[in-house]
């Protein structure tokens, strides 16, 4: 009797021992599917993430940025033809004796006509004080683009003169100009004027002295009007042309 019992008790702990061994690849198993679906959900996560840094990286590389041409600057007017406003005053003789001309000095955009050629739908045109989104264009066979509508339509206008330069301009088709600084030039003693503003007149010459003792007619030079020529510094041609 006492061997049965103890053969039951036996029978009876190794049936235990089994059944707890059977539940033991369970956990498992639902731990591995855990784990699986987490680690699934991580590489859907990153896969997402990463198609949509590609698809911004390539919405950005899509994007081009047209510039205007390098242009005058304040290191730069050693030698040049520069587009200025002066004022009246603004020529003097110094403490040394020196005459002296006090300017300010303009500039605009100008765009290669290769790079306007080029510009599409979407495209950022990169002005003195603003980037512009391109929508849409029409050209006129005036060799005028109109950009987003033109002027009349809160766009821009852009035109070109065949010299392979294109150039944003305001209503009356006046060049959009700014500023770029002040200088003062020494005037070379031969200096020559050269005014064209009168077209009844023609073309009148004057001297650097004519701007000491008033005899400058209608003191008006501004950067629609009046380019000087500086060379090796100094100031030896100022150009004053007619504008409508």
């Amino acid at each position: 009797m006492k061997k049965m019992l103890l053969f039951m008790v036996t029978t009876g702990l190794l049936l235990t021992g089994c059944s707890k061994a059977a539940e033991k690849p369970k956990d498992e198993t639902t731990a591995q599917a855990t784990v699986s679906t987490e680690a699934e959900a991580t590489t859907e996560a990153v896969i997402e993430t990463e198609a949509a840094t590609t698809e911004a990286v390539e919405q950005t590389e899509a994007v081009k940025y047209v510039y205007p041409l390098p242009d005058t600057t304040m290191e730069n007017l050693t030698d040049a033809i520069l587009s200025i406003s002066l004022e009246e005053g603004g020529v003097y003789v110094d403490d040394t004796g020196k005459l002296q001309m006090d300017v300010t000095i303009y500039t605009y955009d100008k765009f290669d006509m290769v790079d306007i050629a080029n510009l599409n739908p979407g495209d950022i045109l990169v002005t003195c004080t603003d980037e512009i989104e391109v929508n849409y264009m029409e050209k006129t066979v005036s060799s005028t683009l109109y950009i987003n509508g033109g002027l009349k339509k809160d766009g821009i206008d852009l035109i070109t003169e065949d010299d392979g330069i294109f150039y944003e301009i305001g209503f009356s088709d006046v060049k959009n100009w700014y500023e770029i600084g002040k200088a003062t030039f020494p005037v070379s003693t031969e200096f020559e004027g050269h005014d064209g503003s009168d077209l009844e007149k023609g073309e009148v010459e004057f001297y650097s002295e004519d701007f000491l003792n008033d005899s400058i007619e209608h003191f008006n030079f501004t950067p629609h009007n009046t380019t000087i020529r500086v060379e090796e510094g100094q100031v030896v041609e100022l150009n004053r042309r007619y504008t409508p």
